[in-house]
């Protein structure tokens, strides 16, 4: 195969086909899903219109790149992931501070009493649709108790009001800020055990 970089595979009428055929076939099904990482990753909301085409564009001229082998909603998160970084870089907004990142999925494997950043889309009901599956199994495994404290931290609510949800749920027999924010803690510290900050599953 061509290469993916050369201006004769991106113009070429043929490639434009194939990879028109590809881009229907394995991108433009999990739309939805690219807008929520755009939503997540991006740092000014003013961007998030721009960066999705752009994301989506990039897709487009390289999709020919996917191996069917691999599980292609791991995979278009991942690249979308590293594509909006790059534009945010490029914007000069993508900021770090330490280890404490700009982006969204990092808040999962961070330790902090309060909240860096809010995700106001993410629900203890639709997390499901806005991670991928790497991801997905790796909150599974760490359990309930400590998943919905986390998302509910990263859903944007402060410290007493996750400790009030997880009470009126059931999850804590007291209202006990200090076990809420142990349980915090502790699901930061077990998914950076078992994912990358990229997403990606870690090696046993």
């Amino acid at each position: 195969m061509r290469k993916a970089d050369s201006s004769s595979y991106l113009y070429d009428e043929e490639s434009i086909q194939t990879r028109t055929a590809l881009f229907y076939k394995y991108v433009y099904p999990y739309k939805n899903l690219i807008y929520h990482i755009c939503i997540k990753y991006t740092h000014a909301r003013d961007d998030i219109a721009d960066n999705y085409n752009e994301v989506l564009i990039n897709f487009f001229r390289y999709v020919a790149s996917y191996d069917p082998k691999r599980e292609v909603k791991t995979w278009i998160y991942s690249v979308a992931v590293r594509m909006l970084a790059d534009l945010e870089r490029k914007n000069a907004r993508f900021q770090r501070e330490g280890d404490i990142g700009a982006t969204k999925l990092e808040q999962l494997t961070e330790s902090s009493d309060e909240k860096d950043f809010s995700m106001e889309d993410v629900t203890l009901d639709n997390y499901r649709d806005l991670y991928c599956d790497e991801v997905l199994e790796a909150l599974e495994e760490i359990g309930p108790m400590y998943r919905n404290a986390l998302l509910l931290q990263v859903a944007g609510y402060k410290l007493e009001e996750i400790c009030d949800m997880l009470y009126r749920m059931g999850n804590l027999k007291t209202r006990n800020l200090e076990t809420t924010k142990s349980r915090i803690f502790l699901a930061k510290k077990k998914l950076k055990e078992l994912i990358t900050r990229d997403g990606k599953r870690k090696e046993d």
